[in-house]
């Protein structure tokens, strides 16, 4: 535990957890410095000063008031090793779907991802087909696409993610065993956001899930 944070949870005084329902909040949920403080069960005004130390990003309203995003205020505990309060640990976990036909490397990822499974939680697929069936029901905010699978490739699965506007805003992250300038370029043009050797290291994973600073703790 660093000393800043002692520090800092010393000065605050406790206050009441506020009630609030943890169905009703999504990573861009605005909350007020009322409802943060109670969430992590410390003084409002504290809320407000690690605001204005440039510590949380908030917006102000018209009215003057801060309102900050339930994932900022997830980044804000994690580069400060702070527990994730229970109302919003479910926009925490991020989901991942990893879709390749060598089983052994698919069992290889979820290995490496198994001590942060209170952060990231991990589903697999072995075919393109079945890459998109898992999508509507698992709705990741990340798939992981092996270019070369029988049937349907990751090439085309991500062009039909890119092209349903339901699914357009997932991203994805294409890899092969051999990096190849083509491969690359059809990559990007049916949307993939980064096209990586196998086998694909934890840190990137964890970083394209916005989850870098869990990783700088590992």
């Amino acid at each position: 535990m660093s000393s800043g944070r002692c520090e800092t949870q010393s000065r605050v005084s406790r206050v009441p957890a506020v009630n609030i329902d943890k169905k009703d909040i999504e990573p861009e949920t605005l909350l007020t410095s009322h409802e943060v403080g109670g969430l992590i069960q410390v003084n409002p005004t504290s809320v407000n000063k690690w605001v204005a130390d440039g510590l949380i990003p908030a917006f102000r309203t018209p009215g003057g008031h801060r309102r900050i995003r339930a994932i900022d205020l997830i980044s804000f505990l994690d580069a400060h090793k702070m527990p994730i309060p229970r109302e919003i640990e479910n926009i925490a976990r991020r989901r991942v779907l990893i879709v390749d036909d060598d089983t052994k490397l698919l069992k290889a990822v979820e290995r490496s991802l198994k001590k942060y499974s209170h952060r990231v939680n991990v589903m697999t697929a072995t075919n393109g087909i079945d890459a998109l069936v898992a999508v509507g029901a698992f709705r990741p905010h990340l798939v992981v696409l092996d270019v070369f699978m029988p049937e349907v490739d990751g090439l085309e699965v991500c062009e039909r993610l890119k092209g349903n506007p339901e699914t357009a805003s997932i991203q994805v992250l294409m890899t092969s065993a051999q990096l190849k300038a083509d491969l690359e370029k059809k990559a990007k043009d049916v949307g993939a956001s980064q096209y990586v050797q196998k086998p694909i290291e934890t840190q990137t994973l964890l970083s394209r899930l916005g989850l870098a600073q869990v990783a700088a703790q590992s």
